[in-house]
């Protein structure tokens, strides 16, 4: 497989089993705007593109693995300040493919089960849901950036403090 092109659907199994040893690896780079699964902010970021290298093998025990890393620069929006942020996300991830949830129970808990339909999985489906994992819950800038809400605060102490927020209700009785 030529480096930089990926396929649209993969047999993992197949993958794993072709050179259970030494493994077969597939290196490649994806469009964020070939990923129909990322949120419409994500997908509008032209430029950006995902560094994808899988590497398909079996174990000691013969499972099916599949060791991953992404890598892709993404804009982000900062939940301190509200102002878009340069971010570099980068994941590594360890799957073994399965058919079935009866099947991902019996994984070793080192793995993360990767269900598969009819043997397939789409590449393109399975990225976007390692770049949803990866993802920071609030992205933010690093702890120099002042937020709104922290701009006119006084110090810590609380010698500025309005007071507690229930106090007016004590003058309703």
């Amino acid at each position: 497989m030529l480096l930089n092109e990926l396929p649209k659907y993969i047999q993992p199994v197949k993958l794993c089993r072709t050179a259970p040893l030494k493994g077969t690896q597939l290196s490649g780079d994806i469009s964020l705007c070939n990923l129909n699964d990322l949120s419409q902010e994500l997908k509008s970021q032209k430029n950006a593109v995902v560094s994808v290298s899988l590497n398909f093998s079996t174990d000691g025990e013969g499972i099916c693995c599949i060791k991953g890393d992404l890598a892709v620069n993404l804009s982000l929006i900062c939940q301190r300040c509200l102002q878009p942020m340069d971010y570099f996300l980068e994941s590594s991830f360890q799957v073994s493919p399965v058919a079935s949830d009866q099947e991902a129970q019996h994984l070793p808990s080192r793995y993360e089960p990767l269900l598969t339909h009819d043997g397939e999985i789409s590449l393109a489906e399975w990225i976007a849901e390692e770049i949803h994992l990866a993802l920071p819950l609030a992205p933010r800038h690093e702890p120099s950036c002042v937020s709104y809400d922290t701009k006119d605060e006084g110090d810590e102490s609380g010698s500025n403090s309005p007071g507690s927020p229930f106090a007016k209700l004590a003058d309703l009785k």
